[in-house]
């Protein structure tokens, strides 16, 4: 698995990652399809439903890393540009 803590930086895989990612999202809003969304400080994880995955079990190994990572800093927020609205329009919280 790959994550943010990688020696190096291949900016075509990312957006490669990010387009992948973004297609499903689509498809999943246009089947009118919800998603799971964690949210802890400024981390924002959203995944689409499928019957592969153990949402469950995902999300807590999702935080046991993110504990593991970075301690209680995981649930500050620091959002310098307070009120700006995130590129995809959408507003949570």
């Amino acid at each position: 698995m790959t994550d943010s803590s990688s020696e190096e930086d291949n900016p075509e895989m990312a957006a490669m990652m990010q387009d992948l990612l973004q297609a499903k999202m689509d498809m999943a809003s246009k089947d009118s399809q919800m998603t799971h969304v964690l949210r802890v400080g400024t981390f924002l994880l959203e995944i689409v439903p499928d019957k592969k995955i153990n949402i469950e079990k995902f999300f807590k190994e999702t935080m046991d890393n993110l504990f593991d990572r970075f301690g209680e800093k995981v649930l500050k927020v620091n959002i310098p540009s307070a009120g700006s609205t995130p590129a995809d329009g959408r507003h949570y919280g």
